[in-house]
């Protein structure tokens, strides 16, 4: 299980880097786009460099972090997906990208017009729920799972 998590944690690296980059593109090269350059540096930096950053991170620790996620498990013992381990690398990716997401979106809107993002920092608090409690998330997956008796 911990190899595909650590496949995993890195598409979601390359997709937290590209997803930005990608938006930001036509801005960047549009004509005239020196002005809105000055205007959207706030938005550009938190939108582009914390996501940029983050995926950095991510495919640096993936090793490390899907160890986290499932535990001690010997990693050459062969791929066997189970599905509370594909709910906890679920929970956790899911965690990472809405928390990567809205920091972005709270620290542009703070930057640019001086407010606080209040929804966002409730998914931020979500995800920091979903990231923390991974394994929590597979615990309850199985209770969910077999408490309806049979098999």
């Amino acid at each position: 299980m911990r190899p595909f998590s650590i496949l995993l944690i890195r598409v979601l690296a390359i997709y937290l880097v590209l997803n930005p980059l990608l938006a930001v593109l036509p801005i960047i090269f549009t004509p005239g786009s020196a002005e809105l350059i000055d205007e959207w540096l706030p938005f550009m930096m938190a939108s582009v460099l914390i996501p940029l950053g983050a995926g950095l991170l991510l495919w640096l620790f993936a090793g490390a972090l899907a160890k986290k996620i499932h535990g001690n498990t010997d990693p050459e013992s062969g791929l066997t997906l189970s599905e509370a381990g594909l709910v906890r690398a679920g929970s956790f990716l899911i965690g990472i990208y809405l928390f990567i997401q809205h920091l972005g979106i709270v620290i542009s809107q703070y930057a640019s017009v001086g407010l606080i993002a209040y929804g966002s920092l409730i998914v931020i608090a979500l995800s920091v729920c979903l990231i923390a409690g991974a394994n929590m998330m597979g615990k309850l997956y199985k209770k969910i799972k077999y408490a309806g008796g049979g098999s």
